[in-house]
């Protein structure tokens, strides 16, 4: 069948949209629409064997249906495949990986891997330590609502990391992650 059409069945599947919530039946669709090349339902899949949905818990294949729907261009999966490589799930542990990866995602503009990216130049994950770009990719993840990204760009103007110390900027960004329920944020 249409793989796009068994996305979105099996997507109603999932969250119980016109049926009854199914991951079992959700899953099942997902594997059908990925076989075909749907990257969004590879995606998903992977995020099943990931999170232990309707399937038995297994990084290894989590690992290969992101790189596939990765290659494709999705930019959820690019960033998923590359905590997979920065945390060593499912894969070898590679840090400079995990960079490409995040990259990859984050020039696509999303926020998780913006932020991870900004955290992998704050620290020196794959990459030499950057205070500048740490800021750089901190700023286009928390400008796109991400609050994790949010508070560590508050941070970096608090001690003047990458930035001019600016506590007016601090405060402004503490106070929008904090909005958003970000613990670290609500205590500064």
């Amino acid at each position: 069948g249409d793989a796009e059409a068994l996305y979105n069945l099996n997507t109603s599947y999932d969250i119980g949209c016109g049926f009854r919530n199914d991951h079992e039946n959700a899953a099942h669709w997902y594997r059908t629409a990925a076989e075909q090349g749907y990257a969004c339902t590879q995606f998903n899949l992977g995020a099943c064997y990931q999170n232990r949905r309707a399937v038995s818990k297994d990084d290894e294949r989590a690992v290969q249906w992101y790189r596939k729907a990765a290659q494709q261009g999705d930019a959820d999966a690019q960033c998923n495949l590359g905590l997979c490589y920065e945390n060593g799930s499912g894969v070898g542990k590679d840090e400079k990986e995990a960079v490409q990866w995040y990259r990859k995602s984050a020039e696509q503009e999303s926020a998780a891997a913006s932020s991870n990216l900004g955290w992998c130049y704050e620290q020196g994950h794959g990459l030499g330590k950057d205070a500048w770009q740490a800021v750089r990719w901190y700023r286009l993840a928390a400008e796109l609502g991400n609050a994790r990204a949010q508070c560590n760009l508050a941070v970096c103007y608090e001690q003047g990391r990458g930035v001019d110390k600016d506590e007016e900027q601090a405060v402004l960004w503490y106070r929008v992650a904090a909005e958003q329920g970000d613990t670290n944020a609500q205590f500064n």
